[in-house]
């Protein structure tokens, strides 16, 4: 009972340093979807303070998230936009993936550079199957699927 008070206590006294990407393939336009889940608080202090903004946001997710093609090679996103729900914002962007999510890797880096036990959890669903990826500090590119 007393490791579980502590626990409790632990938890309450010291926030979780978490995001939340969820990665969505499209077959019709071959284009990946990604949403990240972020607490407002964390997210404006990784912008550093200033406001969240469209351009500010996806710059910082640009530098953060990185999407693989089969060969390597980085592919380009589209900004889609970001939405503020209770105390998280909803981010979006998007990368054509022509020749489809086999093969794709994806590294999620955010807030690394803020928060030591920083933990992302990338959870991608292609043809109604999810799996679940976690990135620590330091991690390299995952395969998506």
């Amino acid at each position: 009972m007393g490791a579980v008070f502590a626990l409790i206590v632990a938890l309450a006294t010291h926030p979780l340093h978490t995001t939340l990407t969820q990665v969505s393939y499209s077959d019709r336009d071959r284009t990946l979807e990604l949403t990240v889940r972020a607490f407002a608080d964390d997210f404006r202090a990784a912008l550093k303070g200033g406001d969240v903004t469209d351009s500010a946001a996806a710059a910082y997710l640009r530098s953060t998230v990185t999407l693989f093609d089969r060969s390597g090679r980085a592919l380009a996103t589209t900004w889609c936009g970001l939405r503020r729900v209770g105390d998280a914002f909803l981010l979006c962007f998007r990368a054509s993936a022509p020749e489809g999510p086999k093969g794709l890797r994806v590294r999620v880096a955010i807030l690394f550079e803020r928060y030591s036990d920083q933990i992302n959890i990338v959870q991608p669903t292609v043809g109604g199957r999810r799996t679940t990826l976690l990135f620590l500090s330091g991690d390299q590119p995952k395969p998506l699927f």
